[in-house]
């Protein structure tokens, strides 16, 4: 299989929802007599995701029209260098309305009252709304306008932006009112209070201090209408690229594009419909063994067993060598995340790349090239019946007596291993004594602590006693700072603390230990600070 064709194969036989794609989108694109591959994971996104799915219709019709208007304006020739020279402009509001649904889908599973809802959460995300996806999509049709009236009518700040667009004669207000001024101008000036349902908005105009209602139900609509209309005109600039036949062939070693809009290119060359590449980044190292450059590849979406993180992998790589047009003493690292995998990653160097491209070795032999070479670590998927969200929130309260306050605990339980981490304020110990019968309560809370286990991996994890606690101890409560170090001259350390039933004490910190005097009794280790 050609490194060019991986991708098409992958989406046709090993996921769901090409065929999909390409009726919906054909037939919503009408000057495309095909789709491009490489707008195929964004415009799945577009079919799929829970909330890009709800673009706004009118305004993508308006938005398709208005692209159109301007290239009669200018012509095919310079709408197409414009915009390729402008892209990334595209590609920031594209990957900001990413984000921003991340934090709407949050926000909805969030079971505060409306109130703390809008505090939290959607009263910074229209916000943001405004000043990264909304802004750049005006930037995008005011470089084009500056093309259309021959002038630069450039402007940094959304509010001039907005008024440039705004003008009758430029016709572009159904774009300029998804965003309500009034409320733009509170919020850019801190003037938003939610008190329960009821939202006031305090903002000038001129020299007058005026003030706008809303319910925190309304506001949230607002924000939504504003979400789907911009996910609206990025989905306009994809349907014009489809139909103009633009992708990566007009954006690779051009010179006049900016280096994110390549950047994204790049990542969508090696994106599925269901795994995305989140980051490319090129290091180089040059020390006295070595003069190379290394390339981690950073893949996300949905669990792939090993054997199919093993070809993306490996097809990636291949391709990213030629991209990049690296030597063979360089070297590739290829990373997955995945709500049900613990972080895998494999590297391989370009050698065996080169020789794979050129039918040395095969995709079996180049695999065991990588576990050959032991920079490798696979997890497999974990089969669990889990709840992501509730695992990503789950959390240990403090726990707070007379003598010490016990916080920042945490599972860090192995598939074997029950364990537990974590911070100890102690109040009143003054004297090893004091310390030791701090600690053996401490310890005996922590071990009765009922642990759940997480989504990436499995874990020893249920009502069972602990195997094994670590504990760093302090005088006072201290979040950071030179009081919060673990060396002895930090007169706020008292010790480190390791509980194990087995008597192993496995966990070690080599930057510290030779530094501290250590002492075992039975079950639980002391790292004690010489000067407490």
């Amino acid at each position: 299989m050609q490194a060019s064709d991986y991708i098409n194969w992958w989406e046709a036989n090993k996921e769901t929802g090409l065929e999909d794609v390409k009726k919906t989108f054909i037939a919503l694109f009408s000057r495309a007599e095909f789709l491009p591959s490489i707008y195929h994971p964004i415009l799945y996104k577009y079919l799929k995701n829970p909330q890009m799915k709800h673009w706004d219709e009118e305004i993508f019709s308006f938005s398709k029209d208005k692209i159109r208007e301007i290239e009669d304006k200018v012509g095919n020739e310079v709408m197409s260098s414009t915009l390729l020279s402008n892209f990334h402009l595209l590609v920031y509001a594209y990957q900001s309305i990413l984000d921003l649904e991340e934090r709407i889908m949050m926000m909805n599973r969030f079971k505060g009252n409306e109130e703390l809802k809008a505090k939290i959460f959607s009263i910074n995300i229209y916000n943001d709304l405004l000043n990264t996806a909304f802004s750049n999509t005006l930037k995008l049709f005011i470089e084009f306008q500056s093309v259309t009236e021959g002038s630069n009518l450039f402007q940094k700040n959304l509010t001039p932006q907005i008024e440039c667009l705004a003008s009758s004669k430029r016709g572009y207000q159904k774009i300029t009112d998804l965003a309500d001024s009034n409320i733009r101008n509170a919020i850019s000036h801190g003037g938003v209070k939610a008190n329960g349902t009821k939202m006031v908005f305090s903002y000038r105009k001129g020299a007058q201090h005026l003030q706008q209602e809303s319910t925190v139900y309304d506001f949230k609509d607002s924000m939504l209408q504003l979400y789907d209309g911009v996910t609206a005109i990025i989905l306009a600039w994809f349907s014009y690229l489809c139909e103009e036949d633009i992708s990566y062939n007009e954006v690779y070693g051009n010179d006049s594009v900016h280096e994110d809009t390549s950047l994204f290119f790049e990542r969508l060359s090696i994106s599925t419909l269901l795994t995305t590449c989140d980051k490319i980044f090129q290091l180089e190292v040059n020390n006295q063994e070595e003069k190379r450059e290394h390339v981690n590849v950073e893949f996300t979406g949905i669990d792939l067993d090993i054997d199919s993180r093993v070809f993306l992998g490996l097809y990636a790589a291949e391709r990213i060598f030629h991209l990049r047009k690296l030597s063979t003493k360089d070297t590739i690292m290829i990373s997955f995340h995945s709500s049900k995998v613990a972080k895998s990653f494999f590297s391989i160097d370009c050698s065996a790349v080169s020789d794979l491209t050129n039918g040395i070795i095969d995709m079996g032999k180049a695999w065991q090239h990588v576990v050959d070479s032991k920079n490798v670590l696979m997890f497999p998927i974990n089969d669990e019946d889990r709840n992501e969200f509730e695992d990503s929130f789950r959390y240990y309260p403090d726990i707070e007596t007379d003598d010490y306050r016990l916080t920042e605990i945490e599972d860090i339980s192995l598939e074997d291993k029950k364990r537990f981490k974590a911070v100890a304020y102690l109040k009143r110990a003054t004297r090893p004594r004091h310390v030791r019968e701090a600690v053996e309560e401490i310890i005996s809370r922590i071990k009765a602590l009922e642990n759940h286990g997480f989504s990436s991996n499995k874990v020893k994890s249920g009502k069972m006693e602990a195997d094994i606690i670590y504990l760093v101890l302090y005088k006072k409560e201290v979040r950071r700072g030179k009081d919060r170090t673990l060396f002895p001259n930090n007169n706020n350390f008292i010790a480190q603390i390791q509980y194990d039933i087995d008597m192993k004490f496995p966990i070690r910190n080599r930057f510290v230990d030779s530094h501290l005097k250590r002492k075992r009794e039975e079950t639980i280790e002391y790292n004690w600070n010489p000067n407490f």
